[in-house]
């Protein structure tokens, strides 16, 4: 395992213990501080209804001020200062009842004050008007005596006599005028007694008496009526004040009750609340320590899974390593057998089709074909299991060439007529469009296509018939080839069509069980994995004892094609003259092959076995065109390829090189061209091929 991805699992480690680890004490404190949050708001609730009863015993304080300056002075701003205060003692009342501590009689009894004020103020109004004609009353306190005043008579007649009694001696008697000058000189005599004065008065004075008598008795009783009044009133107001009193005094008891009530009920949730803390803050205590140790316990058992999973990301990236160098073994073991397949097998189809160009009687041209059946059945196992290969790898790619799907079809039922010749099978096709259409795609997997589904409907029909039918239909800016293989066969059980597609399996017949041990089982896996690359469709119906058809859909883009773009023969085109061509292979079969194909067209060449001596013939020679092997003894081909195009000769720097391989890998195919290497050939080679390519690659240049 990497020292970057050891690392990374004890980071991941430490971060997820941090992680839970605050987590948890996060979640368990919040909790708790909910739960003291909610005693201490509870707790301030309590100080906010104590502080409301306070505030609702200041209010009535000041009511009652207001009240007495009120009745003092008759000023209405005390009056509505009264009021104000008594809506302010309800309202607190009101905010304490929804708080419920509500008392009925506090209400009740400030209703009853509000009431007994307001008769209080109308018959105060009504008396104001006699208060103020005697600005003497005084309207606080009651009169001891009142007396009704004294009025003068109307006419008086006085007759006074005047007696002077005897102080011990009489003195001379003196006349009225004597005493009337002694009175205007005020002149008294020495020991004179007191005179005594005696009023008489007339019959017409009486009668004014009696009426001013009567007078006076009347205001007498219209006053005693009016104190009576005021003592009244005077009493009312006593008893508005000693009412209010009584009623203050009353409130003032009730709400010193209610708050010795509520300090005690306070007193005692304050007492819960606290033992509520307490336990709580213990709990804490406790459950910190818990949480502690059950963090420890899961750090625990996530160090232990971290460990198995280390364990076993460290077996998987053992593992993986091990896969990966058995998929690179594997491939390189696919290359290699493909090019030792390869190798021998481009030597046997090689001189079987120079063989075939000589004159054979019928027996040398019946064994001839078998050679070639034999070879081209070899030939297609080795590219199926190559094709496999690359499907694991998700390596397989489509080509884009313009081909004839016509020509493709007959090419394909003109190499498979000798195998259903040889089983007295009539293969024919039926193609509803003609040879020069042309289409971009991927001939070779095309031709990979028909070759497995015409081979195996070969393969299991016995007797009867093998049709390919195609037809050719535009859909949108696509052409859309169909083709359908039917045969005459034993057909497949319906339980085993939907597995006939899957890795390894074998087509089975439904009365030829013995058909299951041909074959590699991978020619069906592919052709579904061609097809499905292209984004076409494929489908299968059997009946057993009758037959099956597979038939398939792939979209094709049409081509544009001018006289120029239509293949021609090798026929058709003639090869330049005075050709030198540099031969290099280790193989002296395939070698051979080679030069007796650019012998029959006339064309001077040289030959060599290595890298090598391929280097020396051309210090010596001029060549035109160089065929060369990849895997040689000395020095491969790669190496020869980087070598030529490294010459200070530039004419010989820049010659085309083919490469003629059996190595079918894609990747090292572009390695081959990555290295000055301009196409190549896989083998096993045809004559036809050889001749185009040096016709593509002479024109060029």
């Amino acid at each position: 395992m990497s020292q970057r991805l050891r690392y990374g699992y004890i980071l991941l480690a430490i971060l997820v213990i941090l992680l839970v680890s605050v987590v948890l004490f996060g979640f368990f404190k919040q909790q708790r501080i909910k739960q003291l949050n909610s005693s201490v708001n509870e707790l301030a609730h309590t100080e906010t209804n104590m502080e409301r009863i306070d505030h609702a015993v200041q209010t009535m304080y000041e009511a009652e001020n207001y009240f007495r300056f009120f009745t003092l002075t008759y000023q209405n701003v005390h009056f509505a200062r009264y009021s104000k205060a008594l809506q302010q003692l309800s309202a607190d009342l009101d905010t304490l009842e929804a708080e419920g501590m509500k008392d009925k009689r506090l209400k009740d009894m400030l209703l009853d004050k509000e009431n007994k004020a307001s008769i209080f103020m109308k018959v105060k109004a009504a008396t104001d008007s006699l208060l103020a004609m005697n600005q003497h009353w005084d309207t606080t306190k009651e009169r001891a005596v009142l007396s009704p005043p004294a009025y003068a008579q109307f006419k008086e007649q006085v007759q006074i006599d005047t007696v002077f009694p005897d102080a011990g001696k009489p003195g001379k008697k003196r006349k009225l005028f004597g005493r009337v000058a002694d009175a205007i000189s005020n002149k008294q005599r020495d020991k004179i007694a007191p005179a005594i004065v005696k009023t008489t008065i007339s019959t017409d004075a009486r009668n004014n008496r009696q009426q001013l008598e009567n007078i006076n008795e009347y205001y007498s009783n219209l006053f005693r009526n009016i104190t009576a009044g005021h003592t009244n009133l005077n009493q009312k107001e006593y008893e508005m004040i000693a009412s209010n009193d009584q009623l203050l005094r009353t409130l003032l008891a009730d709400l010193h009750v209610l708050k010795h009530e509520r300090l005690e009920a306070a007193m005692q949730i304050r007492s819960a609340l606290n033992n509520d803390i307490s336990i709580l803050l213990n709990k804490l205590n406790w459950e910190t320590r818990y949480g502690a140790f059950l963090i420890i316990l899961l750090a625990i058992a996530i160090l232990v899974l971290i460990w198995y999973s280390y364990r076993n990301g460290l077996q998987l990236d053992q593992a993986r390593n091990k896969a990966v160098r058995f998929s690179k073994l594997k491939s390189d073991f696919v290359a290699s057998m493909s090019h030792e397949i390869r190798t021998p097998l481009g030597s046997v189809i090689g001189f079987s089709e120079q063989l075939g160009k000589t004159k054979l009687n019928q027996e040398q041209e019946d064994i001839l074909d078998a050679i070639n059946l034999s070879a081209n059945m070899l030939l297609s196992v080795v590219n199926n299991v190559l094709d496999f290969s690359k499907l694991e790898e998700n390596k397989l790619t489509l080509d884009n060439s313009i081909f004839s799907p016509k020509k493709i079809i007959e090419d394909i039922a003109k190499g498979m007529y000798i195998q259903a010749y040889r089983k007295e099978i009539k293969l024919e096709t039926q193609c509803s469009f003609d040879k020069a259409v042309m289409v971009e795609g991927d001939e070779f997997r095309l031709k990979q296509v028909l070759f497995n589904l015409v081979g195996n409907a070969i393969k299991f029909t016995t007797e009867g018939s093998v049709t390919i039918k195609a037809g050719l239909q535009k859909q949108g800016d696509k052409m859309e080839l169909s083709v359908a293989i039917t045969d005459t066969g034993s057909g497949i059980d319906k339980q085993h069509i939907r597995h006939i597609f899957d890795e390894f399996t074998q087509v089975s017949s439904a009365n030829d069980s013995h058909a299951r041990e041909d074959g590699s089982g991978l020619g069906l896996t592919i052709v579904k994995s061609i097809i499905d690359l292209h984004g076409g469709k494929l489908h299968v119906d059997s009946v057993p004892g009758k037959g099956s058809t597979f038939s398939f859909s792939i979209p094709y883009t049409p081509a544009v094609t001018t006289g120029n773009d239509i293949p021609v023969t090798p026929a058709d085109q003639p090869l330049p003259r005075m050709m030198n061509i540099l031969v290099v292979d280790d193989n002296n079969m395939n070698r051979k092959v080679l030069e007796m194909i650019l012998l029959k067209i006339n064309t001077t060449f040289h030959s060599a076995t290595n890298g090598v001596e391929a280097l020396h013939l051309l210090e010596q020679h001029d060549f035109d065109l160089v065929f060369t092997d990849i895997q040689m003894p000395e020095m491969d081909g790669l190496t020869l390829a980087r070598k030529i195009r490294l010459l200070k000769d530039r004419d010989k720097a820049n010659l085309p090189i083919i490469a003629i391989t059996g190595n079918a890998v894609k990747e090292d195919l572009d390695r081959y061209l990555d290295a000055g290497i301009n196409s190549y050939i896989l083998k096993p080679f045809r004559e036809k091929e050889v001749l185009e390519m040096l016709r593509n690659e002479l024109t060029q240049k």
